[in-house]
């Protein structure tokens, strides 16, 4: 089944994070920095597993053999002892890894039996063990050591306190999902006079579908652009549909809705949050991706259904959905194309659907 994963999709978030801590000088240093913790805080938020070497009694490393592409699942690793690394100046460390080429990458775990573990669980329990100094992600290559101070942060930080509007338009969302538009619609009519650039999108995508009252497409590309402008990465990817499908007076243009989404990409990219980043994969293998390169595209739709599902599933969120139930979709077209014919065909699309798990979803 095509799923996030270390073994299909990596964990491109923290790749990517990890990536740009080489690409910039030291000038740069704190900037990449926090863009690793925020690439580790959506890898929590997504719930990522990484690969991790466990030790088996009596099991021996079998020379070119890997473990790492097809791993021991998270039930069956129970009570399995961690193999660790220990650097010149006896600190030891825990290694993980984001995908099997990395963990194969070297001849000291290559052969080792790997485990598929969710991240958090292996920050916890770096945490409580005593003769850890923490995880180091990637250790052949370019990698990032994670001490214990900084996976206590990540595990253990505060809710951020709300910023003015930010409570209405929660409370509107909550709304919205019982189907009052008209109090959904007022209270993201408050959130944006308070300034608040979500409760300024929510607003236009009331505008733009006639929710909770008249609709006004030009009001709904006005405050769409106002948002994207402060920085809405949503707001920016719905300039993208409104560009690519056009309006009964404006043509569709493709070319402009693409180079909207690839704006919206580099304003995700600076946050990495799963409200946003599995919509941006969602319109990337719809966009550029699609016809170009499958694998890339396959990958990109399992990112961004596991992300919406993700999100729908602890937010009752109508837009989620709507981007959830439009991923599955995508991700279905895709798996029909590569894979016809093939035995496991339907048993993957029920899978599918399942993950979904909207009501005016229908796989036959």
């Amino acid at each position: 089944m095509l799923q996030y994963s270390p073994v299909f999709t990596g964990c491109p978030a923290v790749e990517l994070a990890i990536r740009r801590l080489y690409e910039s000088d030291d000038e740069h240093r704190e900037t990449r920095f926090w863009g690793l913790v925020r690439g580790l805080n959506y890898a929590l938020q997504m719930q990522t597993r990484v690969l991790v070497p466990v030790q088996l009694s009596g099991a021996k490393p079998q020379g070119e053999f890997s473990w790492a592409q097809d791993p021991i699942p998270p039930e069956k690793a129970r009570g399995l002892s961690y193999w660790t690394l220990t650097t010149p100046k006896k600190i030891k460390m825990l290694p993980v890894f984001t995908r099997p080429e990395e963990a194969d990458a070297n001849p000291a775990t290559l052969g080792l039996p790997m485990a598929e573990l969710p991240l958090e669980q292996v920050m916890e329990e770096t945490l409580a063990r005593q003769d850890l100094t923490g995880l180091v992600v990637n250790p052949w290559g370019r990698s990032a050591s994670l001490e214990k101070g900084l996976l206590k942060g990540l595990l253990r930080a505060p809710n951020p306190e709300d910023s003015p509007g930010e409570a209405q338009v929660r409370q509107g969302v909550q709304l919205a999902a019982q189907g009052q538009w008209e109090a959904a619609r007022a209270l993201f009519e408050e959130a944006a006079a308070a300034g608040c650039t979500e409760g300024v999108r929510r607003l236009a995508n009331c505008c733009d579908r006639g929710l909770g009252g008249p609709r006004n497409r030009r009001r709904a590309m006005t405050l769409w652009k106002k948002a994207a402008a402060a920085g809405d990465v949503l707001a920016q990817i719905a300039l993208g549909d409104r560009y690519g499908a056009g309006t009964a007076r404006i043509p569709a243009d493709p070319g402009k809705a693409l180079m909207a989404y690839r704006k919206a990409r580099s304003m995700a990219e600076l946050e990495l949050d799963i409200t946003t980043w599995p919509v941006v994969c969602l319109r990337l293998a719809q966009s550029e991706e699609c016809g170009v390169d499958l694998e890339r595209t396959g990958c990109l739709l399992a990112e961004a259904v596991h992300g919406l599902h993700m999100l729908c599933r602890e937010e009752k969120d109508p837009d989620a959905c709507r981007e959830l139930h439009a991923a599955a979709q995508a991700m279905e077209r895709y798996i029909r194309k590569m894979y016809a014919g093939a035995a496991g065909l339907q048993e993957m699309l029920a899978r599918l659907a399942e993950q979904a798990n909207t009501d005016s979803l229908h796989f036959s």
